[in-house]
Parts: structure tokens; sequence; C-alpha cells
């Protein structure tokens, strides 16, 4: 190969890199690495600090450590198990290395009054400090070389310097052979992306380790970072572009919605018409919809995304209503009824159905008969056969892949129009940096008969006041949801749901309340919901299978067990399912006796205020962007580089040349997208 002929990483397999043959090869294909600039690209997770050089006698137990000394003793045991012991000692002690599972050769590497070096974690063994496989390097004098090594995400069959020397390999074709990392991105102001990836992997020994990990300082970091969010945007952006090119049904005719807002015993808040009027103008257009409705717990998106359904129902069309989970079907399923004033035109769908009745539902769809079809994942599967489905709504759409969206969408001839909603308010910063090609629309205000829900918290020492508060509201005619975390058997400290059975059933009456969790069958969940909707439950214990979209106008206070263990924004989902009614109500979050600095810190938040959208702010700030929005289930991007908080002076950049960027030709802006989210590609096909 010529040293000016330049040839790019992402076209050479990674076979081409020395050390990788085809079992290595095939090892590495589990973690996505196929060419040489996927290796490049397989960055670091965190960072191993070899930086200072210990004494030996002042090792603590389960310290990471970094030793020089001089190989005193080597011996070789078979009893109780094959191992291999090897003492070593500095001015100021000595410890033992202890190695299990060797090559028969190694006995001979360690030579009684070699110098050697060595980094591990150090133990407290039946022979005193010792360290259980180290790793260790011979030396001849002692000069100490600082190191600042890279930890890799792994698979079977390769190892920490198997990775490293891998990488190292790679790093040296980029550096003397003319392999070159394409860099996509127009003229900017950091660091050019080359320099950046060698400096991540092999990070200055005089350096922060924290500066090259999300959120750090370094300029290597922030390049590669600015890179990332960008094919985020432009991921975005792309499906925006080519949905202008895509031609879908349009709707205007408004006279069945407005016929459902006449029947209603309340009026639509500022929030909601305004909502309504953006989604009503996308249906009207021919470009196919992408759009998501944000709301606050109770804010009323449901009612919006029916009156919106409408319009697609007036023209003949279908509409298919995607929920997470039967309970929520089954909810939306009697709201449309009761708006829509019929239930001929609507089918449930669900996987509980029998047969028969199936048989029946896939034959009205097809026919063209039912126009709104509402379940779960029933409604995508391959025995349903849309006769013109022109809608799709996915309601809590963070529970959704993009590869269900593909599903349901492949059910239409055309491109359907699409709404998503969701009940987690995201986060404006966030909306700016991973939304940014999506639109959105708001209800921020909630209906103004919604009662303000006073949150207090409690510590388990005083669970008898509670029961007795307990007590006295139920006798006044008050329900309760009584919610408890799933743990697993060794947290012998946590009130589990059997627990919390076992103190109920001393305190209350067996009539007085039911259990329902997410392993039960659908039919039982239905009957113990609609037991308690008809008032003849008064407390319902449960797990968080409540958490979503559950509406009992008369349950007006929830008791949330080991509180501490949730995230802000399941809280506040959790408490939204009081304050429905009429009554005052009430949440009380129970919680260990002694709470963590940021336990505490998360109860005082959802305490102090029932804005969701604060809450989801404050929790984008405890918890970062990870934990919000992650890939597996929403097909929004867990950043590796970005950070939403400490890379916001990055946005306008970003903004800047990914417009620059969707200017180009389509190839170039797949391989940015693909070389940072793969998954993203399909979005365009959503």
């Amino acid at each position: 190969m010529s040293s000016n002929q330049k040839i790019e990483a992402s076209s050479l397999l990674v076979t081409t890199v020395k050390g990788v043959g085809e079992k290595v090869s095939l090892n590495l294909s589990k973690l996505g690495i196929q060419t040489i600039e996927d290796l490049l690209f397989h960055f670091p997770i965190n960072y191993q600090d070899r930086t200072k050089l210990n004494k030996i006698a002042a090792l603590e137990p389960d310290q990471e450590f970094v030793v020089q000394g001089v190989i005193e003793k080597v011996s070789q045991t078979f009893v109780p198990r094959k191992m291999l012991l090897v003492k070593i000692k500095d001015t100021t002690g000595h410890i033992y290395l202890r190695f299990f599972y060797y090559f028969p050769g190694l006995r001979n590497v360690f030579k009684e009054g070699s110098k050697i070096q060595v980094a591990g974690i150090s133990r407290l063994g039946r022979y005193g400090l010792e360290t259980i496989h180290p790793d260790y390097e011979l030396i001849l004098n002692d000069e100490f070389k600082p190191q600042i090594l890279p930890k890799y995400r792994l698979t079977k069959g390769i190892s920490q310097q198997k990775m490293r020397n891998l990488i190292q390999a790679a790093i040296e074709l980029v550096k003397n052979k003319g392999i070159e990392i394409q860099d996509y991105l127009p003229k900017n102001s950091l660091k050019p992306l080359n320099e950046a990836i060698i400096n991540l992997h092999q990070p200055n020994p005089h350096s922060n380790i924290n500066e090259y990990l999300i959120g750090g300082a370094s300029e290597f970091r922030r390049r590669v970072a600015l890179e990332e969010i960008i094919a985020n945007k432009i991921s975005y952006l792309s499906v925006r572009e080519q949905n202008k090119i895509k031609k879908t049904h349009c709707f205007s005719d408004k006279k069945l919605a407005d016929q459902i807002l006449r029947k209603l015993s309340f009026n639509l808040t500022q929030d909601q018409e305004n909502a309504y009027e953006e989604i009503f103008n996308d249906i009207s257009c021919e470009t196919p919809m992408l759009r998501l409705l944000q709301g606050d717990v109770g804010s009323g998106k449901t009612i919006v995304a029916a009156l919106i359904a409408s319009s697609i129902v007036a023209d003949n069309k279908q509409v298919a209503i995607l929920a997470p989970t039967t309970i929520l079907a089954n909810q939306h399923y009697h709201n449309f009824v009761q708006w829509f004033g019929c239930d001929d035109e609507i089918e449930l769908l669900t996987s509980k159905i029998a047969v028969k009745e199936k048989r029946q539902i896939y034959q009205k769809i097809q026919s063209g008969k039912t126009k709104i079809i509402i379940g779960t994942h029933a409604v995508f599967q391959k025995d349903v056969v849309y006769k013109n489905l022109s809608l799709v709504i996915y309601d809590e759409q963070h529970r959704f892949g993009v590869s269900q969206r593909l599903k349901l969408k492949e059910k239409s001839e055309n491109f359907p129009h699409q709404l998503l909603l969701s009940a987690t308010p995201i986060p404006r910063t966030m909306a700016m940096g991973v939304l940014s090609g999506l639109d959105v629309s708001t209800i921020k205000s909630l209906p103004p008969n919604r009662k303000p829900i006073v949150t207090s918290t409690l510590p388990n020492k005083r669970r008898g006041a509670l029961i007795s508060r307990i007590k006295s509201a139920i006798s006044e005619g008050a329900q309760v949801y009584w919610v408890c975390p799933l743990i697993d058997e060794s947290e012998t400290e946590l009130i589990g749901i059997e627990d919390l059975e076992k103190i109920l059933s001393k305190e209350f009456k067996p009539d007085d309340y039911q259990i329902i969790h997410g392993k039960m069958k659908d039919a039982d969940k239905e009957r113990i919901l609609r037991a308690f909707k008809d008032k003849k439950t008064k407390i319902l214990l449960a797990t968080t299978v409540i958490e979503v979209g559950i509406d009992v106008p008369n349950a007006n206070i929830m008791v949330i067990e080991n509180s501490e263990r949730f995230g802000l924004s399941q809280l506040h989902q959790l408490r939204g399912r009081v304050g429905r009614g009429e009554r005052d109500s009430f949440c009380i979050l129970m919680h260990s006796d002694a709470l963590t600095e940021l336990a505490e810190q998360r109860l005082n938040i959802i305490s102090s205020t029932t804005d969701g959208f604060v809450i989801a702010e404050e929790d984008l700030t405890l918890r970062g962007p990870g934990d919000i929005l992650g890939l597996s289930q929403t097909g929004q991007p867990s950043f590796n580089f970005y950070d939403l908080l400490a890379d916001e002076k990055l946005q306008s950049e970003a903004n800047k040349l990914a417009l620059e960027i969707v200017k180009m030709p389509i190839e170039t802006q797949q391989k940015i997208v693909e070389r940072w989210f793969p998954a993203h590609l399909e979005l365009s096909d959503v």
C-alpha cells in the first residue's frame, strides 16, 4: 500500500488488523465490530488510573494499586487446587500474587531477585496481603512510567488486554499505513477527528481521567461529542426531509369532533385547544405527520387524540391506537365508546381475546367496518389486515421501539399519520438537543377541576400513624392506591407486596383491599379494577402496573412504599393516579428511616412541586439523559460522549453544522448516522 494512498477505515474488515483471525473476528462481531472503523469507534467506557506508585505497607484491602518490588519467592502448589504463588517485596513490606489459571511456562517467567511492576486490587488472604491475577511487567530498573489504561466493553473470548492490543494495532495502521477515519463534519472549531479518537484511546498520563468521561472538559471528548449529537440531529432532520416527499391522505372534517365536544361535561383548556389545532393542521396536509404530543399527568392528551381520530373516522378511514398495557387499552376503549357514542365501529384487540372472537374482529377490520382499533401489540400482528389505516396513535410512546412502529406502519398501503403521546414531559434541554427534528405539541396546564395533590414523606417507623389515618379516610368513603416496587428476595430490609398484605390483613377487613400485579391474568386484573372503580374495594394494593393511565376519580390517596427506590418521573406518574375527583387528594411517600443524600434530594423535589416539567428538568440533572430516554425501548439515543448539560455550548455549532450536512448527499448523512446510531436509519421508514 502506498504511503500516499488513503483508504477509509470503514471499508476495511477488522481481519486486516494484526491478531484478528476468524475466531477473534466472530467474537468482535458480537460487539458490533466488523470493520477497522468499528474497532476505533469502540471507545473506552472508563479508565484505570496507574499514574501513582504505591508503597506495599500503605495498601488497604480492596484498593487499586501499582507497586514495584523484587521477586522474593516463587512456589507452585496443587492442594486444594493448582496455584502459582509469587511473593514480592519493596522497602516497606510484601504482597503475594496468586494465579489459578495460567499457562505452564508462567512459573519460569518469574525469577527470584528480578524486578517487577504489579497492578491489581489488594485483599487480605490466608498469608496476609495478596492480589489475584494482577497485571505485571518485568522491569530492568526502578523507573516508573505512569499510565492511564482504557477499559472497554467486552464479550466472551476478548480480554481487556486483548482489546487494548487490537485497538493499538488499528491506531498504528491509521498512523503509518495510510488508513484514515473519514471526517464528515464541515470545518469546525474543535480538534481533528483522528487526533480526538487516538487520544481517547491513549490519554496523556498527566491528564485528569474525568475529563475524558461523559461531561468532561477534554477537547478530544468534546470533538467526538459534537459529531455524536450532530448524528442524532441529522437522523431526525433526515426523517423530516424525507417525509416531505411522501404523500398521504388529507383530513379536514371537524363535524364529528364538534359533536364530541358538545357532549363533554367540561371545556378544553387553552393548551388542549392549541395542541388540537397544531395536530389538525398536520393531518390536513398531504405530508405524513410525525408529531409528539406531550403533557403532564392528567392534562387531557387522550381527548385531544380522540378529536383528531374523529376526522379520520369521518372520512371513512381507520385509526389504530397502541397502548402498552391491556389495562390502559381497556380504559381507552371505554372512553372512546363513550365519546363517540357507539361501539359498532370501535374494537378492542388484545392477545387475551378468544380465537373465535378475534377472527370476527379481523374480518371487520379488513372490511373497513371497524374504524378505530384499540389494543396492545396485537394490533400489528400479521393476521391483522387493515383496509385503509391512516392514523396511528402510540400512547406512552417511550414504551415502543422503532421495530414496533415499523410493523404498524407496514399495515398501511400509504404513509399513515403518526401521533406519539407521552405523559413523561421531555426537559426543554433534551427536546432542543435530542428531538430537534421532531414536531412537538405540549399541554402544560391541567383541567381547572383538578385539585392540587398534597405530597408528604413518612419514615417507616411512623407506619402506625399512617394506618390510623387510612382507616379514618376510608370510613368516610375515600379510596386508596397502595404501591410497592418489585424487590429481590435478598432485599430483606424493604417492604414487598407480600409483606404489606400481611400488615394490612391485621388492620383491615378482607373485603377492604385487593391485590393487583403484572403477573395476573388480564381477566383477573380487569375484575379487580372494576371492583375498585365501582367502590366495592377500598384499598388497591398494587405494583407499578397502575403507573400508566388508570383513572378512578374517587381514589384520592396514594401511598408509595420504598419511595426512595423510584426515580422522580415514576413517582410523579404514580402520584398522578389521584387528584382526579372532587375530594382533596394526598400522596404519602414511605421511606427507610435512613436515606442517602440523593434519595433525600429526590423526595424533597417531588414533595415541593406537582409540575411535571419542573420535575423532568430536575430528573435530568440528577440522573442524566441515559436513564430518561433509553435506546432499547424508545429508539432515542443514550449518548456515549454528549452530555445535555455539560455540552450545552456545543448546541449552536451542532445546529449549524447539521443544517450544512443535510444538504450533502444522502449517502454521507447515512454514514454519519450509522457510525453512531445505526438503529436510527430505520426511523426514515417509520
